[in-house]
């Protein structure tokens, strides 16, 4: 009862708070917007911002050109100094590469293959190039002064479908800093690959930082594991980034020696017995 009353408190706030602006702007506008790095891409990602294969990329060029509408764009807009994409890295990514970066060639297409296959942006006619460029895509944007609790359930709620954003992924895209560059350390290190068996196409979609955030969330604890049972799974590991984040170098450090060293004692008991990762909570 007491976790059940505590979580739905959590989520209680005012519908004022809630301030998203939308916009209709030009693909070429977003485009430039990436090029002088005012919109985030995550490219510190590293790999997670190219999931699709060159044949979705491909098709959604085509819609684009043969003028079906995309789906809306959702963008973290309380920095005013940078967007965050939120719903719709994918798209943004593709089409960078296949217009700003000129490196995707067009294949696999259904309505314009034989005109367009193995072309890239350049090797379009110029018509075609200026559907693109006028193409209005609708922007969701998160305005400023929007608090983070409720920017955080906003993600959530509209990522709800394949191929979008994982939690793992939404809590890296709204905690930059001193808790991503962990995770993304730790999860490198050969005393945690050397136990923890985690898939490729897992390790894509974050799950193996997501595993990492979860063991630094209980050495962060402050009292024992039984502080667990008072949040929600999701919530407890947000906490935990944020925490991270307000961490000394020194506290970092620490940290980190602890879960390396947890590691290798889970090593030497159990040898190569690995812990594999469930898909269950």
């Amino acid at each position: 009862y007491q976790e059940e009353v505590y979580q739905r408190d959590n989520l209680i706030y005012e519908p004022d708070q809630i301030n998203i602006i939308t916009r209709e702007i030009t693909i070429k506008e977003l485009l430039r917007k990436i090029g002088e790095k005012f919109i985030d891409l995550a490219s510190d990602f590293h790999g997670y911002t190219d999931i699709w294969n060159d044949a979705v990329k491909s098709r959604l060029i085509e819609s684009i050109i043969i003028r079906i509408p995309l789906p809306a764009f959702y963008v973290d807009g309380t920095n005013e100094k940078q967007w965050l994409v939120v719903d719709g890295l994918q798209r943004l990514s593709a089409l960078k590469q296949f217009i700003n970066d000129n490196t995707l060639c067009l294949t696999g297409l259904e309505y314009l293959d034989i005109e367009l296959n193995g072309k890239t942006y350049k090797e379009l006619d110029r018509k075609y190039q200026r559907r693109i460029e006028e193409t209005q895509v609708t922007v969701h944007l998160i305005a400023p002064g929007t608090p983070a609790k409720v920017k955080y359930n906003i993600f959530k709620r509209i990522n709800t479908g394949g191929g979008l954003l994982t939690l793992q992924e939404i809590r890296h895209t709204l905690n930059p800093g001193k808790a991503v560059k962990l995770l993304a350390e730790l999860a490198k290190y050969p005393e945690f690959t050397n136990v923890i068996q985690i898939s490729e196409t897992k390790i894509k979609r974050m799950e193996d930082r997501e595993f990492v955030l979860g063991a630094l969330a209980v050495m962060l604890t402050s009292t024992s594991y039984k502080d667990y049972a008072r949040y929600k799974r999701e919530e407890f590991l947000d906490n935990a980034m944020k925490k991270i984040n307000s961490l000394s170098d020194y506290e970092i450090k620490q940290l980190a020696n602890k879960f390396k060293n947890t590691m290798i004692t889970y090593q030497k008991i159990f040898g190569n017995q690995l812990i594999r990762q469930s898909n269950k909570e």
